[in-house]
């Protein structure tokens, strides 16, 4: 029918990078007082699942983040994907 989906935040506004596997940057947006991603939000079981989920990642010789974009994209009306990148960095 010529309709598509664009997700918006795949990365989970970086939670799904290897910014949070070991410990809550002072610059990052969970380190932040209000906004999406919250620092509580960073338990240890959160920790634990995205750990594993970075040790899928390089198994198939992914980042955590391109597994996150993927895992989104393969869907077959996907259209294209909001990653919501705040430093020209992160996108390369």
């Amino acid at each position: 029918e010529g309709v598509g989906c664009i997700a918006f935040s795949p990365l989970e506004q970086g939670l799904l990078t290897d910014k949070y596997l070991r410990d809550i940057p002072p610059d990052s947006r969970a380190a932040k007082a209000h906004g999406a991603l919250q620092a509580e939000a960073i338990t240890p079981e959160r920790r634990a699942q995205l750990v594993r989920l970075n040790e899928i990642a390089a198994a198939r010789g992914q980042t955590l983040a391109q597994l996150a974009v993927v895992w989104v994209l393969r869907h077959r009306g996907m259209t294209s994907a909001l990653i919501g990148a705040s430093k020209a960095r992160q996108i390369e």
